[in-house]
């Protein structure tokens, strides 16, 4: 019983060990804000996304170097290549932006498709001044339906564009992270 009662204890340790992660992330990447313009940012999003195996579509494959779709591949992929005018229900939902003509001319968005594991990503940018920010919201498969199934932030993706974007912020936000006393908010 004893052993039970470690097991479950440790158990909820992690978990608020990993709620208390997220906390701090979210609150860390919502202030976030690169100052390199939105056309030096935006390549990096798509190297990423290639990087971690995500086949992307029309202009932004090529500029990664990925192969072009074929014509039936595009017909049944989700992926969708950068487009401007869209700023996307989750940017709106987090109030960065609303919808009208002059958000809409900053915000742009791309879809991926499909990987092996069933998983694919929606990557929301948007022009804020001479800098600009960037979600990433990780869409997993509803396999019943065969259709979109789950869709989350994915708060350690974006701290991943961060080390490539700006390493100095992203140093320190991973060293609020790794402070003895856990991710501080704030």
């Amino acid at each position: 019983m004893a052993a039970g009662l470690v097991a479950v204890t440790a158990g909820c340790a992690s978990t608020r060990a990993s709620r208390a992660r997220s906390a701090y992330l979210k609150t860390q990447l919502d202030a976030l804000r690169y100052t390199k313009p939105m056309e030096e940012v935006w390549p990096e999003v798509q190297r990423l996304l290639a990087d971690k195996g995500y086949p992307l579509a029309g202009k932004d494959a090529k500029a990664v170097g990925q192969k072009e779709m074929g014509w039936a591949q595009r017909l049944l992929s989700p992926a969708k290549e950068t487009h401007h005018g869209d700023p996307g229900s989750l940017l709106q939902l987090l109030g960065v932006v609303a919808r009208d003509r002059d958000a809409e001319e900053r915000a742009q968005s791309l879809e991926t498709g499909w990987r092996k594991h069933r998983d694919r990503y929606r990557a929301d940018g948007v022009k804020e001044g001479s800098g600009c920010r960037v979600i990433f919201t990780a869409i997993d498969a509803d396999e019943t339906e065969h259709r979109d199934g789950s869709r989350r932030r994915d708060l350690e993706l974006e701290l991943e564009l961060a080390r490539r974007v700006d390493r100095e912020a992203a140093d320190r936000i991973e060293a609020g992270l790794a402070a003895p006393s856990g991710p501080k908010g704030g």
